[in-house]
């Protein structure tokens, strides 16, 4: 909100203050009316005025007296005071007005031209003086909180200096072609050279060969987006090669700050990890195929020896029944021929869950059919069967597949106390889909963590031996879904070239 100037007029007589008040109704003021010097005094207490117009001749106190007054009161900022006189006087009243504070006089009858210019030219001098004030003010202003901008910013540097120079990790900072332009000590310590080495360098100096491409990829990433990390190798001083974590921050157009850490133990300790878990899968598989190896030959001695020498003892028992004519003894033959035909069909099945032959006779389609038949009758769960009849699968393929069905009904039959279970068989342009879901209890994801769980660890290590991914769930602890996914490849060719 714009406030107006105060302009004063003091005149005994209200004629004149009614004459004044419409001279200077055109002019944008707030007039200030008194008929006295007291009422002046009183009006204009604590008020600034920008002019002030007084009538010389006013009985008790007269224009001089108020005017000393007036100024006294304000000291250092004197108010400019047109006299108003009727009178022509001589040099001696003329100073006398002066020095009370007056800075012109009009003399009565009063012309309003001359009036309005005077007051109008007052008017300029106190807004340019308001002007100048409320200038100085803001200077003022402007310089304290410069002073207390210059203040924090010696403050923030400092503490930015003391944060890079004892930063643990090294702090780079660079320009926008990437050389070096400040340092720490932690980056010496990281490159193994000195701060005056580095600020020579550039970002492309320190990459090897092999990670030139990616840390310069890293860089530009940084000037497009602002931010970017990488983890990159770099070449120490002393020729070897080492790995850094890095993050860095575009700071302006022209400059780039990095961080960065040594991980040199970190990677080397992955590869060691992977390596290990690398032999790791190596010896589950070879585990796993000397124990294959084992059940087929099991499952060959079971048939060949075993199933073979039983049959010899039934063929003999129905030839010594022939030639038996006591009853009781011809009773006694028949058990144990029912006895040894019970223990025939316990070897065949042995050996068929040792190695179904059904696999590599009739392929994986017949082989689920007739085990899940088998189960069915067995453990009283009724089997749901949804396979692709297109589906050609690898032996290889499909005795994991097969094993990972065994395993998880074996535990359907166990623990879910499911009445239902479906096995669905697929493929896609990827990979060959197969799923085993039930409606039994479920399985907690406790259960499915375990270090104990070595059925579900043999599963995983299974699929994983040729690529593959395996997966448990039990979505809200109703039932359990287990899927496998093994992919489509040359080595694991699933798809009939004949459809």
């Amino acid at each position: 909100m714009k406030f107006l100037p105060n302009l004063l007029i003091v005149d005994d007589t209200e004629a004149n203050l009614i004459l004044l008040t419409a001279m200077i109704k055109k002019i944008k003021v707030n007039l200030i009316l008194a008929h006295s010097g007291s009422e002046a005094l009183e009006k204009t207490r604590g008020i600034k005025l920008a002019v002030a117009i007084i009538d010389v001749q006013m009985p008790e106190m007269n224009g001089y007296e108020l005017a000393l007054t007036i100024n006294e009161e304000r000291h250092d900022k004197k108010i400019p005071i047109i006299f108003l006189t009727a009178n022509y006087f001589n040099e001696t009243e003329m100073f006398k007005g002066y020095g009370s504070g007056a800075v012109d006089y009009i003399f009565k009858p009063v012309d309003s031209h001359i009036l309005l210019s005077k007051i109008k030219v007052f008017l300029d001098l106190f807004n340019q003086k308001q002007m100048i004030i409320r200038d100085a003010a803001l200077l003022k202003k402007s310089t304290d909180e410069l002073i207390k901008a210059n203040a924090a910013l010696t403050n923030s540097e400092l503490k930015y200096r003391s944060y890079i120079d004892n930063a643990p990790e090294g702090v780079f900072v660079v320009d926008e072609i990437g050389r070096y332009i400040e340092v720490n000590e932690s980056a010496c310590r990281i490159t193994g050279y000195s701060q005056d080495e580095l600020i020579k360098m550039s970002i492309s100096e320190m990459l090897p060969e092999e990670s030139l491409q990616e840390g310069m990829s890293h860089f530009n990433k940084t000037r497009i987006t602002g931010v970017s990390k990488a983890e990159l190798l770099f070449k120490h001083k002393n020729g070897t090669k080492r790995w850094w974590a890095v993050e860095s921050v575009k700071l302006t157009e022209t400059r780039f700050i990095g961080f960065t850490k040594d991980i040199t133990d970190r990677k080397m300790g992955e590869e060691e990890l992977r390596n290990s878990l690398k032999q790791l899968h190596q010896l589950t598989q070879h585990i796993e195929e000397v124990r294959e190896n084992e059940r087929v030959a099991i499952s060959r001695e079971l048939h060949d020896d075993l199933g073979q020498a039983l049959t010899a003892v039934k063929i003999d028992l129905g030839i010594i029944r022939q030639n038996v004519f006591d009853s009781e003894t011809v009773l006694k033959i028949n058990k144990v021929s029912a006895l040894v035909g019970d223990t025939i069909r316990t070897v065949q099945r042995l050996t068929s869950q040792l190695r179904p032959a059904i696999i590599d006779d009739l392929g994986l389609e017949a082989a689920i059919e007739w085990y899940t038949k088998e189960f069915s009758l067995r453990n009283r769960i009724e089997i749901l069967l949804d396979i692709d009849p297109k589906l050609i699968v690898t032996n290889e393929a499909s005795l994991i597949i097969f094993r990972i069905m065994q395993e998880s009904l074996t535990n359907i039959s166990r623990h879910s106390k499911a009445t239902v279970v479906n096995i669905e068989l697929s493929k896609n342009k990827e990979s060959i889909n197969f799923m085993i879901s039930d409606n039994g209890l479920g399985i907690t994801e406790n259960e499915i963590n375990s270090k104990k769980s070595f059925g579900i660890m043999s599963m995983n290590e299974r699929a994983v031996s040729l690529g593959g991914t395996f997966n448990i769930s039990s979505p809200n602890n109703n039932g359990t879904i287990i899927n496998l996914s093994l992919p489509l490849d040359k080595k694991n060719s699933n798809e009939n070239p004949n459809l």
